[in-house]
Parts: C-alpha cells; sequence; structure tokens
C-alpha cells in the first residue's frame, strides 16, 4: 500500500488518480453536451430533463449491483470494462446526432447504456482506494481524489460547452469517448497487489444486505444520505436543466458560458481538496457541511440571470465548499466501514444520495412550463439552505468527531 509520503512518486498512484480526472471530466461533460445538442435542435427544456433523467436513471438502478460486483470481483477490471463500455457508447452518440435519424428517444436509449455502465465505475473506485492506500494516506489520497474530481469538473463542462460552441455536438462526445479509451488503459497498466477480500455471501440479495446494515449501523451516515437525496430532487437534478436554459434565453453566453462556469467551480475544487487534504476539523462532516453553503449565492445569481462575471467568483466558491465535503465524507467512511464491504457501502451511499435525482431533472424542464427558469433557480437555492439546515442540526453528524472515528467510536 502506498504511504502518504510515496503519494505521488509511484506511478500506479499517478494512474490511479489521473484515470479518475479524465474519467470525471467525460462524466461531467456529457450532460453539458447532450443539453445543448437538443437545445440547438429546438426540443424544449421538458424534453432535455426527460432525456437526462433518461441518462441517469439506470445509474441509480444499477449502482447498488454495481457496488455487490466491484466486492466480489477484481475491481480493476471491472473499472477498465466500465470505462471501454463508456468511449463506445459515446461514440455511437457522436454518430447519432449528425445522422438525419437523429432523435431524443434514440439519445435517451444510448444515454441510458451510457448510465448503465457508469453505475459500475463510482462505487468501484472508492472500493479501491483503502486497498491502494495505507490508513494513514487516506486522508491526503481522497484530498488528491477530490482534486482529480475537481479536475474532472472543471475540464469536462469547459471542453464540453467549448466543444459545442466552437465545434459541434458531435465533436465533443467524440473527444470525451476517446478520454475515455485513455482512462482505461491507463487503470489497465497500474501495478498494486489487491487485498484478499472473503465472499462469505452467497447471493446479491444477500450481499446488499449486508452494505445496507452496514450504512444503517451509522445514522450520521444514513442522515446525510437521505438529506443528500432530497438536495439531487430539489438542487442539482432541476439546476442541470434550468442553467443553460437561463444562459442560452438571456443571452449570456450559452454553452460557452455554461463550461466557463463549470471550469471555475472545478478549479475551486482544486483549491478546496489541497487545504481539505490539510486542515483537520475536529468535526469533519458537519464542518464541511456549513462551508458547503457557500453554494447558495451562486444559485441566487444564476436566478437573477447576473452577468457572468458576477457568477465566477460565486461558482468557484461553491467548488470549494463540496470539495471539503467530499474529502471528509469519503474519508470517515473508509476509515469507518471495513474493506470487504466497502465498494456496496460505497453504492448505498450514492445510491441514496442521487436516487431522486432523475425526477429532479425532470422536474426543472416541467417548472419552466409553470414559472420562469429564473424563478425555478431561486428555488433550489431556497432549497440548499433549507436542506443543509437540517443537516446541521442532525446531533449525529454533530456528534461525529475526527477523534471518534480514529477510536471507531462513530455511530
Amino acid at each position: 500500500m502506498k504511504t502518504a509520503k510515496s503519494l505521488l512518486s509511484d506511478s500506479s498512484a499517478r494512474a490511479f488518480l489521473g484515470a479518475q480526472a479524465l474519467s470525471y471530466s467525460a462524466s461531467a461533460a456529457v450532460p453539458v453536451v447532450i443539453s445543448f445538442a437538443l437545445l440547438d435542435t429546438h426540443r424544449s427544456a421538458l424534453v432535455v430533463g426527460k432525456v437526462l433523467a433518461a441518462t441517469d436513471l439506470p445509474f441509480v438502478l444499477l449502482l447498488l449491483v454495481g457496488g455487490a460486483i466491484a466486492d466480489r470481483f477484481s475491481r480493476r477490471v471491472v473499472a477498465v470494462v466500465s470505462e471501454f463500455a463508456r468511449a463506445v457508447l459515446l461514440a455511437a452518440m457522436a454518430m447519432l446526432v449528425v445522422s438525419p435519424h437523429f432523435s431524443a428517444s434514440s439519445l435517451a436509449a444510448l444515454g441510458a447504456a451510457w448510465g448503465i455502465a457508469r453505475a459500475f465505475f463510482a462505487p468501484t473506485i472508492t472500493g479501491m482506494t483503502p486497498e491502494i492506500f495505507a490508513e494513514d494516506a487516506l486522508t491526503s489520497a481522497n484530498g488528491y481524489r477530490e482534486a482529480a474530481r475537481s479536475l474532472g469538473n472543471s475540464g469536462g463542462p469547459a471542453l464540453g460547452g467549448l466543444g459545442v460552441a466552437i465545434f459541434s455536438p458531435a465533436a465533443a462526445l467524440a473527444f470525451f469517448a476517446l478520454i475515455y479509451l485513455v482512462a482505461a488503459f491507463w487503470l489497465r497498466t497500474m501495478s498494486y497487489t489487491q487485498v484478499s477480500r472473503e465472499v462469505v455471501s452467497k447471493s446479491f440479495v444477500s450481499d446488499l444486505r449486508t452494505g445496507y446494515r452496514e450504512v444503517r449501523s451509522q445514522a450520521w451516515c444514513f442522515i446525510t444520505i437521505v438529506v443528500y437525496s432530497f438536495m439531487h430532487l430539489l438542487v442539482f437534478g432541476p439546476l442541470v436543466v434550468l442553467a443553460p436554459v437561463i444562459l442560452k434565453t438571456h443571452h449570456l453566453g450559452g454553452a460557452a458560458a455554461w463550461g466557463i462556469l463549470g471550469g471555475v467551480e472545478g478549479l475551486g475544487g482544486i483549491a478546496g481538496a489541497a487545504l481539505a487534504s490539510r486542515i483537520k476539523f475536529k468535526r469533519p462532516v458537519w464542518t464541511s457541511s456549513a462551508i458547503a453553503l457557500a453554494l447558495a449565492p451562486a444559485l441566487l445569481l444564476l436566478a437573477m440571470a447576473a452577468p457572468v462575471a458576477f457568477m465566477v467568483p460565486a461558482f468557484a466558491l461553491e467548488g470549494m465548499g463540496f470539495a471539503f465535503i467530499g474529502v471528509n465524507w469519503e474519508t470517515a467512511m473508509q476509515r469507518t466501514f471495513p474493506l470487504e464491504a466497502m465498494s456496496r457501502v460505497s453504492a448505498f451511499d450514492i445510491f441514496g444520495s442521487v436516487a431522486l435525482y432523475p425526477l429532479g431533472q425532470v422536474l426543472g424542464g416541467a417548472a419552466t412550463a409553470v414559472v420562469s427558469a429564473q424563478a425555478g433557480a431561486a428555488g433550489t437555492a431556497i432549497a440548499m439552505v433549507v436542506l443543509s439546515g437540517a443537516l446541521l442540526s442532525s446531533k449525529s453528524v454533530y456528534r461525529l468527531t475526527a477523534r471518534g472515528i480514529e477510536l471507531g467510536k462513530t455511530t
């Protein structure tokens, strides 16, 4: 296992982190490219919401299966196959959008297949982390992982938006198909000794029950997952539809502007990840959740259709806030739950958090038929503050201390 000192001096550690940055960039870009491919062909916001929901619903539904499989088999193989499958599917999307037979339903079908492949990647990568890095390096490793995620979340939307604006949606999709292939190759070149994991269960159902029992045994973990499920329904899901509509209809720069905002958000995340890997909070999840309230100003400025230059620093602060949550959350989970169940626990975490995300995307599109996209964005800002307040008022989240995690007292 890699220690804190050897974190970036080892080629396998660099490959692991670099592949994630590439994968996250492609995954963050796909919704941006799909949104503008549909808007540019005069599809409505509701159609955009439905297609995006179709790409994410299979991801949500199969996350638990992905986590169970990753705990049973080689996590690296599962991750590589997922990357390769998504590369093929993006290439197919690129051909579809330039085809005379292009339709929203066809794009949704390919997006659904892309979501299925993605469901196997997310819990697998989280489970691989404590296999590769020693416990004393987990916080630093998760800091680098969060930086990789932020780099992907900045580079992906920026390149996706600029690719659509300068070239075409098809060219952008083809480019990110190549990115997935490079990520798959990078993961394939890793050399590390996989930790032996005894598979006691004889069925996937039993595997899933074990994962659920682990999550349910930790009140702070279960409550946070529930709160973030509603955040995806009322904030993140609607926002992915409402933001492109606002930027396009108010002539604020459209795809290029959304790419720029995604880029600065990611850069803020990189800075936040660097700080979070060095700053040790007494109450890691509670404090980082408070910092994440920095999202609210960005949503309010978007609701006001403010100039993009005004939104840039707000989106940077947003990225920084969520980086603190990512680093502290994953470190707490990896130090609390057993390694042999880590991918299943991660799958329940992601599933619970994003289960309502597809419905939120449809909700965002439907909202534009009742109120303006700006009013919808204002609603997401209010929901963000209310839900964050609910999380910060949780006694179990507040009582979770870094010292308690070290001693195994996290219930």
